[in-house]
């Protein structure tokens, strides 16, 4: 089974999808996905029905999504790194852009979480304190029990 995360946040940029790319040093297609040895990435700008009212929970207005799609059938280095690279990117996003986004496992546990560019990284989820290139993330931003709203 596949492994998805999902960004929600709500800043208004152009160009979400050349910044992931660049951020991940993956391959942009024609259609905007970006793909990477084991994910791809697809990021859009949202607007009126596409707006996900349950972001509001998060405490901040839903305007951009970016899905992480990892690959089952890739090993765990290649599936550590994904990840790695993908929690980079908000990092460097929240940094450069700053604004509010939260990253969802499967579309319901919040695992990183920023605000006006500070990163914060859930303190209970396994993958960040297992992956070896995560886990030094942990003494580098904040961590702590994130808010669970949509569980």
């Amino acid at each position: 089974m596949a492994i998805e995360y999902t960004w929600y946040g709500d800043t208004d940029t152009a160009s979400l999808r050349e910044f992931i790319a660049t951020a991940t040093a993956g391959e942009q297609h024609a259609d905007g996905t970006v793909f990477l040895d084991g994910m791809y990435i697809s990021a859009r700008q949202v607007s009126g029905d596409e707006v996900n009212p349950a972001v509001a929970l998060f405490g901040f207005d839903h305007r951009f999504t970016a899905t992480f799609r990892l690959s089952a059938h890739s090993d765990e280095p290649t599936t550590s790194h994904a990840e790695a690279l993908m929690v980079h990117t908000l990092i460097a996003f929240a940094a450069r852009f700053g604004g509010h986004g939260v990253l969802l496992f499967n579309g319901e546990t919040a695992v990183l979480q920023y605000t006006d560019g500070t990163v914060t990284l859930d303190a209970e989820w396994a993958d960040w304190t297992e992956n070896p290139e995560v886990a030094p993330l942990l003494t580098q931003f904040p961590s702590q029990m994130l808010p669970q709203p949509l569980l």
